[in-house]
């Protein structure tokens, strides 16, 4: 029996486009290319996710990668990507309707310090239950110690978890250690119809 649905962030519940970060920055399209993959999709990035390196620190080595034209550009977007956040549609509302019907609500998310400045941001933020940050515990999604420690902390039974991400390797470590799973690929209709499969909705 579900009892708790699990959400992640970016991409669930704020949109999380760093294509359209950078282009707010600049509009040559080498100069985007080269900030997109040198920041965003870097394994800096997924270290700074993980709370393993500070911004300073990912700042300097951005910029070790990055021509001296774009190293403003760059402390820039450090500076106020999470500006760029906003609810998605339709699911702004979700953790508030599924917290009325008498469900845990949780948060776990791949999220830098950074998050501290814009947890207000979170949609329906009053109505969840917990808030999992891997930058708090120098863990990330995949890996399954993430998840572990998610269970142990807010001591939840996985098999009555249900886990929404736009990931498909993450959704596949959640099944793993017990939590069924629905890849969300911004189709809110396909997640009613999932989640009406338990009567959620």
């Amino acid at each position: 029996m579900i009892k708790n649905i699990v959400f992640d962030l970016g991409n669930v519940l704020v949109d999380f486009d760093p294509v359209r970060f950078v282009r707010e920055k600049t509009e040559n399209k080498e100069e985007q290319t080269a900030l997109c993959s040198e920041i965003f999709g870097s394994v800096d990035w997924l270290r700074f996710d993980k709370g393993t390196i500070t911004k300073a620190e990912l700042a300097l080595s951005v910029k070790t990668r990055l021509p001296k034209e774009l190293h403003e550009i760059a402390d820039e977007l450090l500076s106020t990507w999470y500006n760029g956040l906003h609810p998605l549609p339709q699911m702004a509302e979700l953790p508030r309707q599924l917290k009325e019907k008498g469900f845990g609500v949780y948060l776990l998310s791949n999220a830098p310090q950074d998050y501290y400045v814009y947890e207000e941001m979170v949609p329906s933020r009053c109505s969840f239950d917990g808030f999992f940050i891997s930058s708090d515990w120098k863990l990330a999604k995949p890996e399954h110690k993430i998840f572990e420690a998610f269970y142990s902390h807010f001591r939840l039974n996985p098999a009555e978890c249900y886990f929404i991400d736009d990931s498909a390797a993450n959704i596949l470590a959640a099944e793993e250690t017990g939590m069924r799973g629905f890849h969300f690929k911004k189709d809110f209709a396909a997640l009613n119809k999932d989640l009406s499969k338990f009567l959620l909705l």
